[in-house]
């Protein structure tokens, strides 16, 4: 019997242009590419197919756990870039407990596309939501990197492995 090993992930900080914002986000929603398929059908197949057609927008989120000026101050702008970095710490367990621990970190580059708007309840916390349009993707778990998406570079690297690479051969770019 093969021995079970489990990772987990129970937190993670966010940084935007470099400023931590420990204890200000709740939730967040990292930015991965989502595959474009497209139908495929034609006389004499018994069935219909599914192809790659490209990736679909990038979108990320970040559930604010207030208000807070410092971050309330870059969220207003479509116009200005920012750089993300979420961090967590990926823990593997195994019957002899915790075995091991490694840094897993996504970065983004995107602007804010809905700065969120503030909800207000009786007795309770103001929360709000804002949605970043991702342009750029990356992550890396030990220092590896799984995965990079870039749609304005036609970049698309999954483990180490170029995706796009004759794509851009072909078009003369």
């Amino acid at each position: 019997m093969p021995n079970l090993s489990v990772n987990r992930i129970t937190n993670a900080n966010v940084y935007i242009d470099g400023i931590g914002l420990m204890g200000r986000a709740e939730e967040v929603e990292v930015a991965k590419p989502r595959h474009k398929m497209v139908d495929h059908k034609g006389l004499g197949m018994a069935g219909t197919a599914e192809f790659w057609a490209g990736v679909d927008k990038l979108e990320a989120k970040i559930k604010w756990a207030s208000i807070y000026p410092e971050a309330e101050a870059v969220l207003n702008s479509p116009f200005q870039a920012h750089y993300f970095q979420i961090r967590g710490n990926l823990e593997t367990y195994t019957s002899q407990g915790r075995t091991q621990e490694q840094p897993l970190v996504y970065l983004m580059t995107g602007v804010f596309k809905d700065a969120g708007a503030m909800n207000f309840k009786l007795h309770e916390g103001v929360d709000t939501t804002s949605v970043i349009s991702v342009y750029h993707s990356e992550l890396y778990i030990g220092g590896t990197q799984i995965f990079l998406f870039d749609v304005m570079a036609n970049i698309y690297v999954v483990n180490g492995a170029d995706q796009l690479n004759t794509f851009r051969a072909n078009l003369g770019g």
